[in-house]
């Protein structure tokens, strides 16, 4: 059962600051945030890189093949925050949304074993996080089968849409018709944009990973200190997509 005020106060915890350099991490409050409260989950970190915080449920071996969620932590606003105003919420959402429900769904063990969690730096510049966790995952030599890539977006707002699909790429015809089919009591309540603002999924298609970005749509300039809203009754549908779409691919 989703509770919207324990969520929402997930949601204000991660909502801190988070940089990076390009090379490691200047800022890490988030980081840090994040850590804490996965302590007592499942949970635990397989790789620790300069941009990149990689977990999963059990240890990584040869020859496995997982399916990856990522979602950035690095952020580009000074003045962290997050508030419900009524039907909304407003606050610095790129990226400690996304983050918060990752971290939601980690904590009340709603995952199967092979979801591997990155949480990444660098988004906003070149998606080195990204290319860490490729480079990382390779090392092990665990076989990424597909890469979601979960964000804020502006796509959408004015359509209403619970959730947006966006920068689909190197997906065969069967897992998009098996994908396209699990969503289609949502048909007209999300939005598609096949080439949308570049993203990390746009990193994991250049190793040749399967991938697309899962977003929920913001109204609102998505790096100002002044925050975006967020409608609260998307949260639980965007939750609830979440996992239908981690049954499909896993």
């Amino acid at each position: 059962m989703f509770d919207f005020e324990a969520f929402f106060e997930l949601l204000k915890e991660v909502t801190v600051d988070c940089k990076d350099d390009g090379e490691h991490f200047v800022v890490d409050e988030r980081l840090r945030v994040i850590e804490g409260l996965l302590t007592e989950s499942k949970y635990h970190i397989v790789a620790r890189e300069p941009l990149a915080l990689i977990y999963a449920k059990k240890e990584l071996s040869c020859g496995d093949n997982v399916v990856l969620f990522s979602s950035h932590v690095d952020c580009l606003q000074n003045n962290s925050f997050c508030t419900c105003e009524g039907e909304y919420l407003r606050g610095t959402f790129d990226n400690s949304f996304t983050n918060a429900v990752l971290l939601w769904v980690m904590m009340n063990d709603l995952l199967p074993e092979n979801i591997v969690v990155a949480f990444t730096g660098n988004e906003e510049t070149d998606s080195l996080g990204a290319t860490q966790v490729v480079l990382t995952m390779g090392k092990k030599q665990c076989g990424i089968s597909f890469a979601v890539t979960l964000d804020v977006t502006n796509v959408g707002w004015n359509e209403a849409s619970f959730f947006t699909i966006e920068n689909d790429a190197c997906i065969d015809m069967l897992s998009a018709h098996k994908i396209i089919s699990s969503l289609n009591e949502y048909r007209g309540r999300y939005s598609f944009e096949h080439n949308a603002e570049p993203d990390e999924s746009w990193l994991y298609a250049d190793y040749g990973i399967p991938s697309f970005s899962f977003c929920i749509p913001a109204s609102g300039d998505l790096h100002s200190d002044s925050g975006v809203l967020l409608r609260r009754t998307n949260i639980h549908n965007y939750i609830k997509v979440l996992l239908k779409l981690t049954n499909t691919l896993c």
